[in-house]
């Protein structure tokens, strides 16, 4: 095993190799957000009327968006969203967008994951939904600050039953894929070889916030190179990602590189994170149907 001072020296000789995006391809990426609605026809339209979104009926008629359902919540307003202070890592710019009728996204590699072995993987989809990822300045002593997410959300709002089935495929996709392989391009000391890596997902927390919560990590063992059996590169760290329900809204929220990196000041610890959670789960209270 490395000690420590050689596993920081890694970490800091691929942080300064690595591009991180400027702040206008950040909002770039935002906007490209893919937006999904079930219509029978073979053509879709979005028609945006201030800041309601209609979709287009089989007959060509503009339908209203879904009801609201009792309590009179339906699409879901920027104070359901964390806001900076209830981060435990400094940001000054947030980036945001709004969707309908878009997929319950948890994590894509653990779904490719089901996929890949042959595993059926039906996505949720949302009456509404927003998102937001909050920007902030990490600095790494010895090389110049860097423009880095701190930390990603989206908040889905779901028609009823289907947050419990969220959580449920959820226990179905970590359980099938508690170990998997797979064979990728890592960049090593002499340039990018294909090596192998396994994958394990692992429920570390439940049940801390809101009306059901999980917190899930994936955790990427060291890579191999297939041809030695050599360790390639460094073991990236693991991603740790907070699923949390409050009535008809689930959050999906994923810490940023200042936070998973262990830039200095920044690394959170896990009663942080589930405390962050809980600061999710009080800011969708309001906005939930029922609300709490």
């Amino acid at each position: 095993m490395r000690d420590d001072a050689r596993f920081v020296e890694l970490i800091h000789r691929d942080l300064r190799e690595v591009r991180w995006p400027e702040p206008t391809e950040i909002r770039a990426a935002a906007r490209r957000r893919s937006r999904r609605t079930a219509l029978a026809s073979a053509a879709a339209v979005l028609v945006v009327v201030s800041v309601t979104a209609v979709g287009v009926t089989r007959a060509g008629t503009p339908a209203p968006p879904p009801a609201a359902t009792a309590g009179g919540r339906a699409e879901i307003s920027a104070e359901a969203m964390l806001a900076p202070a209830d981060v435990p890592a400094k940001s000054d710019e947030r980036l945001g967008d709004t969707g309908i009728g878009e997929a319950v996204r948890v994590d894509d590699v653990l779904r490719a994951c089901a996929r890949d072995q042959g595993l059926p993987a039906d996505e949720t989809v949302s009456r509404y939904s927003r998102s937001q990822t909050l920007i902030g300045t990490a600095a790494v002593e010895g090389f110049a600050p860097n423009r880095m997410p701190v930390v990603s959300q989206d908040v889905y709002r779901l028609p009823a039953g289907a947050p419990a089935r969220v959580f449920a495929e959820l226990d179905r996709l970590v359980a099938a894929c508690s170990s998997w392989q797979e064979v990728s391009p890592v960049q090593g000391d002499n340039g990018t070889v294909t090596a192998t890596v396994v994958h394990r997902w692992t429920v570390a927390a439940s049940d801390f916030a809101g009306d059901q919560a999980v917190l899930l990590r994936h955790a990427i063992s060291v890579p191999l190179d297939p041809a030695t059996g050599k360790p390639v590169g460094i073991t990236p760290p693991p991603e740790d990602r907070l699923i949390v329900r409050v009535g008809d809204l689930v959050t999906v929220l994923v810490p940023g590189e200042p936070l998973r990196l262990g830039v200095p000041g920044n690394r959170v610890t896990q009663a942080q994170l589930l405390d962050l959670a809980r600061a999710a789960a009080g800011r969708m209270c309001a906005a939930a149907n029922p609300g709490c």
